[in-house]
């Protein structure tokens, strides 16, 4: 008798999810005298030319986890208040995200943590570079210390490591190839004192290398600003977040000259700045990133 009832509730379980998604108003469609914005164009454009893709498995799935957990993807966009609501996190404490890409987990893992030391150099690199293309006389003084900047290095001393998440992801590409990956987000905290102690560590080994007495100064004279500008992470809106990175995919395939970086840093333009700054070393972040945001 149990068993009949089971069976009799899951079959009408089952005709009630039909009926809704037989009911359910069909996705609307553009028609062709039907206007489109920029913005719709390109997100029918991405659909058309993106490679299917699935999350097949993620962290503590058997725990009842979401494949993608509601603080994710905002924090990746800059806002924490998701995630510090969640863990009781101070509103004060810095908090930054570590992303990373590989065919197996445990190398997935090693590589968010090893890289996110060069993930907050590239943002403080970020930060001065676009200051300095505004602020420093010549393309000479610029391209040394865009040079030198690239090259300096920052140590984590005080950062707490708090959580970490993965997916494994499948993706299809238009030739029928299959493939699967790891994406691995890392989180660390510091106070904001630690954060001020990272930043003037990396201010004065950029600095120390740059010969140009005036270029010197003028970077010298950036520390609060810097300090201030990277400590909290500035939201983004979706649309924001996407055309960065589309930005950042299009300049993977081709580089912007080093001649034009002072013209797009100087150009205040979100995604040529962003575009600017990627090289081949952030091809993976980039890809990870793009598959969070369903822009793969």
């Amino acid at each position: 008798m149990k068993r009949r009832k089971m069976i009799l509730a899951v079959t009408a379980s089952l005709a009630v999810l039909a009926a809704g998604c037989a009911s359910a108003p069909a996705p609307a469609a553009y028609t062709q005298n039907e206007p489109r914005t920029a913005t719709a164009q390109a997100s029918a454009d991405a659909r058309q030319t993106a490679n299917k893709a699935r999350v097949l498995d993620w962290a503590n799935r058997g725990l009842g986890e979401e494949a993608s957990p509601a603080w994710l993807l905002p924090a990746v966009r800059g806002n924490w208040k998701i995630f510090k609501q969640d863990w009781e996190i101070r509103s004060d404490k810095v908090l930054k995200v570590g992303v990373s890409r590989a065919p197996a987990l445990n190398a997935a893992m090693t590589i968010a943590d090893v890289q996110y030391a060069a993930r907050l150099a590239n943002q403080l690199k970020q930060s001065v570079i676009n200051k300095a293309a505004i602020t420093l006389g010549s393309d000479d003084q610029f391209s040394v210390v865009n040079d030198v900047a690239t090259k300096t290095t920052v140590t984590i001393a005080g950062q707490e490591r708090l959580t970490d998440f993965w997916q494994l992801r499948e993706t299809v590409d238009k030739n029928g190839k299959t493939t699967t990956v790891y994406d691995y987000y890392v989180v660390y905290a510091c106070d904001p004192d630690v954060w001020s102690k990272l930043v003037a560590k990396y201010m004065f080994d950029l600095t120390d290398k740059i010969p140009d007495q005036r270029a010197k100064a003028a970077i010298a004279g950036m520390f609060a600003e810097i300090d201030a500008e990277t400590r909290y992470e500035k939201e983004k809106s979706e649309a924001q977040f996407a055309t960065e990175i589309r930005a950042q995919q299009a300049a993977l395939v081709t580089p912007i000259a080093p001649a034009a970086q002072r013209a797009a840093y100087r150009s205040g333009d979100p995604a040529k700045i962003a575009a600017a700054g990627t090289t081949a070393a952030d091809t993976d972040y980039i890809a990870a990133l793009a598959a969070l945001a369903g822009i793969e």
